[in-house]
């Protein structure tokens, strides 16, 4: 059996060539566990070059059919031969499946509609379509919105924590943030593995540095007040989402998060007077590839020894930094909290002091980038991608049923096919 995976506007096409029985059905059943993205919902199987069928062959079709089902989708078998034919009749099978002649009606039948912004019928801005990546958006609410910064990233990037750097923060006081942080009993065992942290929903999913490479999440269940979060440098989003974002990119290499972050910018700046250079970002879609770094040791004042300048440069970045250049998991979920600076703008509103904390940015510098990006991201298998839920409830779905695969500092050439945005125009910055 040879079996070759395309898709078509958005629909899987596994093509088959030899005989569907218990091998063929093996081979098939390996090729639809390793096909599906998590945004697939529709598959074709063209069987025009099969020529004997059995019951194997039978059970791993309703397989691919109960998957597909599970995804809200629909799937159609191709050009069934007629020994084929005759043994989905004589088992009984031929009015489970859509049997139609040609790849093109199948694929007209199994069409997708169009992306799905949230619950309601009606989008409070049309869509807008650039550089192939089409945008609605839906304005929600108006109340201010602010960021507080915890700790400085001057200090996590030249390794100068110590214990008296770590601030206590609880589960309902984070309900979206990122930074560097760790779980455990005390302070002085969660000091050495501090490591990328981000919380959702009051869920706090981090990577500890004790060289396991394996993250760690804890999801709160009601009374939370005896296990702090132990933070060295967070950034937490105070106040609401302003408005809610849906994008799906033609090209199937997806929309880059700076691009995105850009995309939002420019028409912020158009419509939006409470736009003052900085926007914070929740994001859940479909990767097309991550690129990103994970601290791999904690950036304490007494693992520094010779450190000269940050952990991010030159050759100490490999004593300190694992970097992924290369995309990894294309297909997968991605949920993201993250920050974005113009540094084309007038930042003069925010405090210098508590902007330096978050950002960080060298003056000198300053005008060699329109963007400064902080975001961190979780990678999630194993829960389809469901394009009619609103954002907190995909991102909730998430947690409680998918399975963490990994956590990132994203890359601004991270890249993604699909997905929904949570924006806030930030009117303040603030340190604790």
């Amino acid at each position: 059996m040879q079996i070759t995976v395309t898709r078509n506007d958005g629909i899987l096409v596994f093509v088959l060539d030899g005989r569907l029985d218990g091998h063929g059905a093996s081979i098939l059943e390996d090729a639809i566990r390793s096909a599906f993205y998590d945004d697939d919902t529709a598959a074709t199987v063209d069987m025009s070059s099969v020529g004997y069928l059995s019951s194997a062959g039978i059970r791993t079709l309703l397989t691919l059919a109960k998957e597909v089902k599970r995804r809200g989708g629909v799937m159609a078998l191709v050009g069934v031969q007629e020994y084929p034919l005759k043994v989905l009749k004589m088992a009984g099978f031929q009015s489970i499946f859509s049997i139609v002649p040609t790849v093109e009606e199948a694929i007209r039948i199994c069409g997708k509609g169009d992306v799905a912004l949230s619950l309601i019928d009606e989008l409070s801005l049309p869509s807008v379509t650039k550089d192939g990546v089409r945008y609605q958006t839906e304005v929600a609410e108006v109340a201010p919105a602010g960021l507080k910064v915890r700790g400085s990233l001057d200090t996590l990037l030249h390794a100068r924590i110590t214990q008296d750097d770590l601030k206590e923060a609880s589960f309902s006081s984070i309900e979206y943030s990122f930074g560097l942080g760790a779980l455990g009993p005390d302070a002085a065992s969660a000091l050495p593995i501090l490591g990328e942290m981000i919380t959702l929903h009051g869920t706090m999913i981090w990577l500890p540095t004790d060289g396991n490479d394996t993250p760690d999440f804890l999801a709160p269940a009601g009374d939370t007040m005896d296990i702090p979060v132990y933070t060295a440098f967070n950034v937490t989003l105070e106040g609401p989402f302003h408005e809610y974002v849906s994008f799906e990119s033609d090209d199937p290499a997806g929309v880059s998060l700076a691009d995105l972050y850009r995309q939002i910018i420019s028409a912020a700046r158009v419509r939006r007077r409470d736009f003052k250079g900085i926007i914070a970002l929740a994001i859940a879609g479909v990767s097309a590839g991550i690129t990103g770094s994970s601290i791999t040791r904690a950036p304490l004042k007494e693992y520094s020894g010779g450190l000269k300048g940050t952990i991010m440069e030159g050759d100490a970045s490999g004593d300190w930094i694992s970097t992924n250049e290369y995309p990894l998991y294309p297909g997968d979920t991605l949920v993201s909290f993250g920050v974005g600076v113009d540094m084309t703008a007038d930042l003069s509103a925010y405090d210098p002091a508590a902007l330096h904390a978050l950002a960080s940015t060298h003056p000198a510098k300053r005008g060699e980038q329109d963007l400064s990006l902080h975001n961190h991201g979780v990678i999630f298998k194993g829960k389809p991608w469901d394009r009619n839920t609103d954002l907190g409830r995909q991102i909730q779905s998430l947690i409680d049923t998918g399975e963490v695969t990994d956590i990132r500092h994203l890359s601004d050439t991270t890249r993604l096919r699909r997905g929904k945005i949570g924006v806030a125009y930030i009117g303040a910055v603030v340190e604790e």
